[in-house]
């Protein structure tokens, strides 16, 4: 692996888990705990769920769905520690070869500053424009979240590949984006049923869960492109 992708790994590991560090022991606002555990079990569960990208070692998972849900409903500190275990599960659970720990690191690294992102732009746009439509705060989240963490891991692909982040990000998934945009349409409607029924209406993206994962099974099959996929290994 080059020396500038070493460093740029380095560099995201330590400003993700200095994060995640940071707001845990700073701000651990967890308060509404059995609430919070029954999601933090769902995503979980969904982390199994994943789909492998063509061209490269990564997978995308539907603990996206919870990622999301906890941007709209949770507090930082918890959003981060459900998108962290989340992630590893995503990243240990069946994998065709172990990861390393550098690999493990980078993703749990990755996906704590893209829920940061998405989480602090989100809200602060909401509030800066005195507006309270969750349907604007998840499209906004699921945008900032999808850019934040595709071109992170695109990053580390444009160093060991030496090809142009445009061209990488384009071939391994900017072609996704639409996952992402259901992703948040189904979690505005998982907020507003357990707003009205209580944290049970969680259960209700069961089945949704389940149908968003055959979707992007056969989306990635129809839709992956073709031409001069990388064949690097990619951290995600």
């Amino acid at each position: 692996m080059p020396t500038r992708a070493k460093v740029y790994i380095g560099v995201i590991v330590v400003l993700g888990f200095s994060l995640l560090t940071g707001v845990l022991s700073l701000q651990p606002r967890f308060p509404d705990l059995p609430r919070y555990l029954s999601y933090l079990l769902l995503a979980l569960l969904a982390s199994t769920m994943k789909v492998r990208l063509p061209g490269i070692t990564g997978t995308i998972s539907v603990n996206f769905l919870f990622i999301l849900i906890g941007i709209a409903n949770f507090t930082l500190s918890e959003s981060l520690a459900l998108g962290g275990a989340a992630i590893l599960i995503q990243c240990l659970w069946r994998t065709r070869c172990r990861p390393g720990s550098i690999q493990v690191a980078f993703n749990v690294a990755a996906l704590t500053i893209s829920i940061a992102a998405a989480y602090q732009v989100s809200h602060f746009t909401m509030a800066l424009a005195r507006a309270d439509s969750l349907s604007a705060l998840l499209a906004l989240a699921a945008s900032v979240y999808f850019v934040s963490n595709t071109l992170l891991i695109s990053g580390v692909l444009c160093l060991i590949e030496g090809k142009p982040l445009k061209q990488i990000w384009e071939q391994c998934y900017l072609w996704t984006f639409p996952y992402y945009l259901i992703g948040s349409a189904i979690a505005g409607l998982v907020t507003v049923s357990s707003g009205a029924i209580g944290w049970q209406g969680a259960l209700l993206v069961l089945p949704l869960m389940y149908l968003v994962y055959t979707f992007y099974r056969l989306y990635v099959d129809r839709m992956s492109p073709a031409p001069e996929r990388v064949t690097a290994k990619s951290p995600a």
